[in-house]
């Protein structure tokens, strides 16, 4: 799939163009060449490629690119490698007597809301079929084969405490990794239980994006320059992403490979796990590429087209009246 460029393109046909005003046409006149001013069927003919060179300039805020649309991110979670990143244990792991609850891990997944439950606030995420404030290992479900649907192009209207984010990624598929920009936003959302005092033992993840940074790509083995972001909350670095197989066949975009520790995690005392690029899991990413128009982040103003016209206009003006040298 190739993309144009229109931008270089319409720069040199405006100074091809401008090039060409300035350039006497030459003609014979008793053995004398002098110049002379461009004809009336001329003028017309530069002014409206003048014209439209300028168009093609101001219109390049317009670029044809690829987003991707619908697909899902999915999860799987060591539940043993993640609770050995995880260095929480406030409560001991053998029952006592002024705490008889016994063999609490350090974090497990207790709750995970799909893409359907968008419509939750923060609070309901984070209270929602929960039975008691405390760490019981009955209350952990599987960590793994959890899905992130790939959210729309639209802007989101969220509700209270909530984040979720639309996709506004864009990218040359020719050129996936040197023209990347924006995110794509998954819907879903993970409740962990740490080790910790009640209340404060839940721990929401989600409402994240998939980015691509190529600053990150090979700053350590195996590392790419894929993330994952949590923006429920607040904004942190939800999962580094390592040793990843990046692939468009077709109209499919697919990634596949390893999940480490974001910062995010680093207030549950993973900072050293992360450091050591600690692999607590595998992904796989599967969306549909499509093609079309994507507005530019900033717009033109009209003011802009209406200067472009009349600068075409004065030039064109100002050559017709010049007397021949």
């Amino acid at each position: 799939m190739k993309i144009n460029n229109h931008r270089s393109s319409g720069r040199l046909l405006a100074a091809k163009l401008l090039n060409s005003l300035d350039s006497p046409i030459p003609c014979r006149l008793e053995s004398t060449t002098v110049a002379q001013p461009p004809s009336a069927p001329e003028r017309r003919y530069l002014g409206a490629g003048l014209l439209l060179a300028v168009c093609g300039i101001l219109m390049s805020g317009h670029v044809h690119a690829a987003t991707v649309s619908g697909g899902a991110l999915v999860l799987n979670l060591n539940r043993d490698v993640l609770i050995a990143s995880v260095d929480v244990n406030d409560y001991p792991d053998t029952p006592t007597a002024d705490f008889p609850i016994c063999c609490r891990p350090s974090i497990y997944l207790e709750e995970f809301y799909d893409a359907s439950a968008a419509s939750k606030t923060f609070v309901q995420l984070r209270d929602g079929n929960a039975p008691d404030l405390y760490d019981l290992v009955s209350d952990e479900i599987p960590a793994t084969g959890l899905q992130f649907s790939v959210n729309g192009l639209s802007p989101i209207v969220n509700p209270g405490g909530r984040q979720n984010r639309n996709t506004n990624f864009a990218f040359e598929p020719g050129n996936l990794f040197g023209t990347a920009s924006g995110s794509i936003g998954l819907g879903g959302v993970m409740r962990f239980r740490v080790d910790v005092e009640p209340p404060t033992n839940r721990v929401l993840l989600g409402d994240m994006t998939l980015e691509y940074d190529p600053a990150l790509e090979a700053a350590t083995p195996g590392r790419s320059g894929w993330v994952i972001t949590n923006h429920i909350g607040f904004d942190a670095g939800g999962f580094e992403l390592f040793d990843v197989t990046t692939a468009i066949v077709g109209d499919t975009l697919s990634l596949n490979g390893n999940l480490g520790l974001g910062w995010g995690f680093d207030h549950l005392g993973a900072r050293d796990a992360r450091l050591r690029d600690t692999r607590i899991g595998t992904f796989s990413f599967q969306t549909t590429v499509v093609s079309g128009e994507l507005p530019a982040a900033v717009p033109v103003p009209m003011t802009v087209w209406l200067f472009a016209s009349g600068l075409a206009g004065l030039v064109l003006n100002g050559r017709s009246k010049r007397e021949i040298v």
